[in-house]
């Protein structure tokens, strides 16, 4: 993880902090109806459009460069100012973020494979434990092996990339995923499975 300290800035300022930083925040722009309508008139329909039709980027480019941004509403150009607009942020696709005070914390939420197989190998050895419970085996006891098949080419994979920890986990020797005496069907996230342990 990457952690920086962001001076106490808000709107623009707080905007451009974080590009130079390279946090995933994207600008979110709205403007501020009561400021503009007296410079908006009968064209309030007209600008609203152009301002929906206004990348929230080109906005602040804009504010950043010249404190203003201009929109074409038919014949008219309407200028409107920094203050006119109330300038916050979100998370860019694949983050999420979450605010208390001056602290805020950007995460990732596309998961990555390192953290799917351990997610797998866990589900696996709930699933085993539940089962060498079931036989009546001694917590203690290291058995000879965990039997698990029937999973995807992908679960399968990273299943036996951490067999080590999965065998850890369930206090087995060994791991197998092509065969077993005799099974017990289970399932993970809908995936249909076939387990035993000895």
């Amino acid at each position: 993880f990457k952690c920086v300290e962001l001076q106490n800035k808000s709107g623009l300022e707080l905007l451009a902090e974080m590009e130079s930083l390279k946090l995933p925040a994207r600008p979110v722009i709205e403007m501020d109806r009561k400021k503009i309508g007296p410079k908006a008139k009968q064209h309030m329909g007209a600008l609203l459009a152009a301002f929906a039709n206004t990348k929230p980027e080109q906005i602040v480019e804009s504010l950043n460069s010249q404190k203003s941004h201009v929109f074409d509403v038919g014949a008219e150009k309407i200028t409107l100012d920094l203050d006119d607009f109330i300038i916050g942020f979100d998370a860019k696709d694949g983050y999420a973020y979450s605010q208390r005070d001056s602290l805020i914390v950007f995460i990732s939420t596309s998961r990555n494979r390192e953290m799917m197989a351990r997610g797998l190998v866990k589900d696996l050895a709930r699933r085993l434990q539940t089962l060498r419970k079931e036989q009546g085996y001694n917590p203690t006891d290291v058995l000879s092996c965990a039997h698990v098949l029937d999973l995807d080419p992908e679960s399968l994979e990273m299943a036996k990339e951490k067999s080590k920890d999965l065998a850890f986990l369930v206090r087995v020797k060994t791991v197998d995923f092509d065969s077993a005496p005799q099974t017990k069907d289970d399932d993970i996230d809908g995936q249909k499975i076939r387990i035993w342990i000895e």
